[in-house]
């Protein structure tokens, strides 16, 4: 057997193997892609019947919230780092 016949088996044996499964891969993921743009294309948005607030208006807003107390202080980091250094 000459060296080339044996290069060649070598280099076409894994191909020879492999190329059913990626060319099966390759039409799934047509398959696929063609279900995805038919789906795409037949979406419609719909517009909402009365333009008003969602929820019916959301929670009122009452007086007698509770004191949340001291909130932290808030620092920006930049302008920290450029007084620092």
């Amino acid at each position: 057997m000459s060296p080339d016949l044996i290069a060649a088996a070598v280099l076409m044996g894994p191909a020879a193997i492999l190329a059913p499964v990626c060319i099966a891969g390759h039409l799934r993921q047509a398959r696929h892609d063609a279900t995805a743009a038919a789906v795409l294309a037949a979406y419609r948005p719909v517009q909402p019947d009365s333009p008003g607030p969602p929820h019916g208006g959301g929670e009122p807003l009452t007086a007698d919230a509770p004191d949340v107390g001291r909130l932290a202080t808030v620092t920006h980091l930049d302008t920290h780092r450029r007084t620092a250094a």
